[in-house]
């Protein structure tokens, strides 16, 4: 199962959604016989199915399938599970790729402290938490605290991953789109281009 979910994410990524599909399908119902329906494989497998579906401009069956990912994270939310923090920032995603921006704001905070609290204000996962809320934030047009956590996931990515990181460029593009929204063109674009060239430099010019 985990095989074919791999390689539907591959053709995804590749926009060959006509062979995605079939393979998200198998992976969910292979991990719904093993694991049961509310297990966190089958919920991450419904949320790709959903992004694919979105993207060919199936919007009614992206919200089922993004609808019952959001039901089975819910179920699955252990406060005592080692787990939780990270199962949080999940179910902030699956919200708010709905545009549950409301319902998804609790949860990212909830997450960002968990995190912060477990590794320290430096860790990575620090980092990925500020990110994905920035984001939030973007949606619901509180830019200047968006680029406040933009620039603190860049600084701690930086930081522990080199100047050269994959990560680093998501910080820098998400940055430059959080100025962007801004009016603020002269600063983002010097971040777009920095972007632009590690991802050239990591990923290939073609990726």
């Amino acid at each position: 199962a985990t095989s074919l979910y791999n390689l539907a994410r591959l053709l995804k990524d590749k926009g060959i959604y006509f062979e995605a599909k079939p393979l998200y399908e198998r992976a969910i119902v292979i991990w719904e016989d093993i694991h049961g329906p509310d297990h966190p494989k089958v919920s991450t497998g419904r949320k790709y199915l959903a992004k694919l579906l979105k993207a060919e401009g199936k919007d009614d069956e992206a919200k089922r399938q993004y609808d019952i990912a959001i039901a089975t994270q819910e179920k699955i939310l252990d406060p005592n599970s080692p787990n939780y923090a990270s199962d949080l920032l999940d179910l902030a995603g699956l919200l708010k790729d709905q545009g549950y921006y409301d319902k998804a704001k609790p949860y990212y905070e909830c997450a960002l402290k968990l995190f912060f609290k477990k590794f320290g204000p430096d860790h990575p996962k620090v980092a990925k938490a500020l990110n994905d809320f920035a984001l939030l934030l973007v949606f619901q047009g509180d830019y200047d605290q968006a680029k406040q956590l933009h620039e603190r996931a860049l600084r701690i990515r930086q930081e522990n991953l080199g100047l050269d990181h994959p990560d680093v460029a998501e910080s820098l593009n998400n940055l430059a789109q959080s100025l962007r929204y801004q009016g603020k063109y002269d600063e983002a674009k010097p971040l777009c281009e920095r972007a632009i060239e590690i991802s050239e430099k990591t990923l290939g010019p073609n990726h």
